[in-house]
């Protein structure tokens, strides 16, 4: 596993304009393991991840009917992945409708996504809870010489009709889970429903928090017209509850905006970024990290304009 390039860290508070992260690193991310590679959220997806060495793996988890966390981005089964036990497109039902026996019985690994032609069919894969996918890593640490450990940013989905019971349920599991595997220090929770996030760190102190922001297509109009639109209400929304990290779509973040950021204490991860030029202009502005659906073409631009940093700062 790489190791990332010693940056000079940025310094929050700073007025002047610094094009480096918080900390001097810069977070790979593996979305959904490697969407664009093997199929998401599933083992292949996540030793694909850690093979092009991404720094953390992002994934999602659902609440099941048993109460356990399974690793699945839909609120649903997603029929147009998944295939049931007669190899015909599972039934769109609730994630929360069902058991951790019965999604298991799902074959989520046969069927290539449409829209990710790079993807490799992997036939008879399973979802896994997310205590399973923590064992997952601990053997394959146990198996391999990396050079750092592995770290995970976690998203909590919830249905569009969720409940505040559903926030402090969610908010328990996760934080029990993450805690009995030991993870706390390696691992971040991420939402776009935020009124979670404060619950967590009730819960743990220790784990870090990233809100998630998606624009509206009106908001998505202004930004590509140059205007701030919603930038500074966003900023002031992950200040009010005292999240790490912002996580927005990548069409929000300008050199500004990462400074403006940066100023707050508050590292800048953008999703999902999958152009080569746009993960390099990226860079650029010092993000604190980068979403991708391909590992590949993120390590690979990354790798470049590291050593090309690297070049700058030796001179």
């Amino acid at each position: 596993m790489h190791s990332a390039i010693e940056i000079k860290p940025n310094l929050c508070g700073s007025s002047a304009t610094i094009q480096r992260p918080l900390d001097g690193t810069v977070d790979l991310q593996g979305h959904r393991g490697a969407r664009g590679k093997r199929p998401e959220n599933t083992i292949p997806a996540f030793e694909y991840c850690i093979e092009k060495q991404m720094t953390s793996i992002e994934i999602d988890t659902n609440v099941t009917r048993d109460k356990q966390l399974i690793v699945n981005h839909d609120t649903t089964v997603n029929g147009e992945i998944c295939r049931s036990e007669n190899g015909v497109p599972a039934e769109f039902i609730p994630i929360k409708d069902l058991s951790v026996n019965e999604l298991k019985k799902l074959d989520c690994g046969s069927v290539r996504h449409e829209d990710f032609p790079e993807q490799l069919p992997v036939a008879g894969t399973r979802l896994i809870t997310l205590t399973e996918f923590f064992d997952f890593v601990n053997t394959y640490e146990k198996n391999h010489a990396l050079s750092r450990t592995i770290l995970f940013n976690i998203e909590t989905k919830f249905r569009k009709d969720y409940s505040q019971r559903d926030i402090r349920e969610t908010a328990g599991l996760i934080v029990e889970t993450i805690a009995a595997a030991g993870m706390e220090k390696r691992t971040t929770i991420q939402s776009f429903v935020l009124e979670v996030l404060p619950e967590i760190r009730k819960l743990n102190a220790n784990i870090k928090t990233s809100a998630l922001f998606e624009p509206a297509w009106f908001q998505t109009f202004l930004l590509k017209l140059g205007f701030r639109a919603d930038r500074d209400a966003i900023i002031q929304t992950t200040v009010s509850i005292a999240a790490n990290i912002l996580s927005p779509h990548y069409c929000y973040v300008n050199e500004d905006f990462v400074h403006q950021c940066h100023k707050k204490c508050i590292q800048v991860l953008p999703w999902v970024v999958n152009e080569e030029k746009l993960i390099e202009r990226l860079l650029n502005y010092g993000v604190d990290g980068i979403i991708s659906d391909y590992p590949d073409r993120l390590f690979r631009v990354y790798s470049k304009w590291s050593n090309t940093e690297r070049a700058q700062e030796e001179e």
